[in-house]
């Protein structure tokens, strides 16, 4: 039978080398996309950390503000309250206690904020905790895929020049009938695989019925034989 002679053995093993490259290759073709991917899921983690920062600062930054003016207002309140004790004029009294009661309002305004903000503060602070360790933690297993993506490159790089120097091999050692068709083979189906074995009259690469020659072609003939729906070269077990 065609499938037990050596030339067709020599191009199965040719044909498995050959999937492995191209699948290799399409691998590799396909791990810068991955690898931007991943970085992109570590920019955006990193992004909610500063995020997280961020607002934690704007509050620590308001609650700030707002205790300066407190105690601005608080020593304007003081000062005023001063100058009532110095004035002799009711008019003047009564001037000054409505300036001291819109500060009054103010800071009563202020202090409520305050405590609105310090309380915030403190819940954007355990938030910022829990999210940055979160986060980091995510940002490490992440930055682990980038390395193992870089060595799978690698490695994918040394198996697809191993695989070239072993199908140049190959090629030199085949028999030239076997390998023009092969290579014909190789233009006219667009993807691999193109050697399949036919199960049931059924081309295992189509999955359509083969002709009753072809399987004449195959088993009596012993020939090289193309599925007469796809094209790939098609060959029996038993």
């Amino acid at each position: 039978m065609l499938f037990e002679k050596s030339e067709f053995k020599a191009l199965l093993l040719l044909h498995g080398r050959d999937r492995r490259s191209i699948g290799a290759k399409k691998e590799l073709q396909d791990l810068p996309q991955n690898r931007k991917i991943v970085q992109d899921k570590i920019d955006l983690e990193k992004e909610s950390i500063s995020a997280t920062q961020a607002e934690l600062k704007e509050l620590e930054t308001r609650g700030s503000f707002l205790g300066n003016e407190i105690a601005s207002i608080e020593t304007k309140i003081g000062q005023q309250k001063t100058k009532q004790l110095e004035v002799k004029k009711n008019e003047e009294y009564q001037a000054l206690q409505k300036e001291i009661d819109t500060l009054g309002e103010t800071l009563a305004k202020h202090e409520d904020e305050q405590l609105e903000i310090l309380i915030k503060v403190d819940d954007s602070r355990k938030t910022n905790e829990l999210a940055q360790g979160k986060h980091a933690e995510r940002v490490v297993d992440l930055e682990k895929q980038l390395l193992a993506i870089d060595d799978r490159g690698k490695l994918l790089e040394e198996e697809i020049k191993e695989l070239e120097e072993a199908i140049k091999t190959a090629n030199e050692e085949m028999d030239p009938i076997f390998l023009r068709e092969y290579e014909r083979t190789k233009k006219v189906v667009r993807r691999p695989p193109y050697v399949v074995p036919v199960e049931d009259q059924k081309c295992s690469g189509c999955n359509l019925r083969v002709s009753n020659d072809v399987v004449s072609s195959i088993l009596v003939e012993e020939k090289l034989t193309s599925c007469d729906q796809c094209g790939r070269i098609v060959y029996m077990e038993r």
